[in-house]
């Protein structure tokens, strides 16, 4: 029996106007688990100061910086590491994938190459995302990259066509099956779904949609707020695709570890 373990986020949205409290609740269970390794599915920068949608509300624009995002950002994954580092043996290996959020920087100077800089621009290096994660997948052909992990794909989102659109829908993770046959483990639309397909094949595969790990509610987003999962799942005795999930929500840590 595999005794390999795995804590998967995804689409944490740090935001300056919201605490970061949650991510010290996040590490306590990683360092108490201790898996093997600990996915980032993205989207854990909001960047709210590079959105395009809030051009027409200038009570917006002003409380949204740049400078406030990136060290908001940064400092979540400092207080999300912190716990676990106390081991001197037998860390977890971390692993991040490049969200939709994250992308809005390459956009923003793939639209004014002038806003580049490391010292007074912005640039997608100021996420430190070398110094956080042991591997970092950023997007391929302006999509989010795949990358496998003992017989799962995970990725930020899955592609439904030709057109690169995410994969969603109301049996999310079924879809994931019927599309790729594969196990695989994505995030992106805040909700979580999951779909065991068992057959006569000596593997079966699983499909999940990891939720999201946010601490506020979205203004934008109207009731959808409410159809939102907040947590992370711990996999268990992953071998070859298939493992033992748990959901572990936010009100739950906040019950253990607050």
């Amino acid at each position: 029996m595999s005794t390999k373990t795995a804590i998967v986020f995804s689409c944490a949205h740090t935001d300056p106007s919201v605490s970061n409290d949650r991510f010290d609740l996040l590490g306590e269970l990683i360092y108490d688990i201790n898996p093997t390794y600990v996915i980032d599915l993205g989207d854990g920068a909001d960047m709210k100061s590079l959105n395009s949608f809030d051009t027409r509300y200038p009570d917006a624009i002003v409380s949204q910086n740049y400078e406030k995002d990136v060290e908001h950002y940064n400092e979540a994954m400092e207080r999300l590491r912190k716990k676990p580092n106390i081991r001197k043996y037998k860390k977890p290996f971390w692993i991040g994938f490049e969200g939709n959020h994250e992308n809005r920087i390459k956009k923003a100077i793939a639209h004014d190459p002038r806003l580049q800089g490391d010292k007074y621009g912005i640039s997608f290096g100021h996420l430190q995302t070398d110094h956080w994660f042991d591997e970092y997948h950023e997007y391929r052909n302006s999509a989010p990259a795949i990358a496998d992990y003992d017989g799962i794909s995970y990725a930020h989102f899955f592609s439904s066509g030709n057109y690169g659109t995410a994969m969603s829908g109301v049996h999310h993770g079924y879809t994931l099956l019927q599309n790729r046959n594969h196990s695989s483990t994505c995030g992106h639309s805040h909700k979580r779904s999951i779909y065991f397909k068992d057959s006569a094949h000596p593997n079966s595969i699983i499909g999940l949609v990891a939720g999201c790990f946010k601490g506020g509610e979205e203004g934008w987003a109207g009731q959808s707020n409410l159809e939102w999962w907040k947590g992370c799942i711990i996999k268990r005795e992953i071998d070859n695709g298939v493992y033992e999930p748990e959901f572990v929500s936010l009100e739950r840590l906040k019950k253990e570890y607050g």
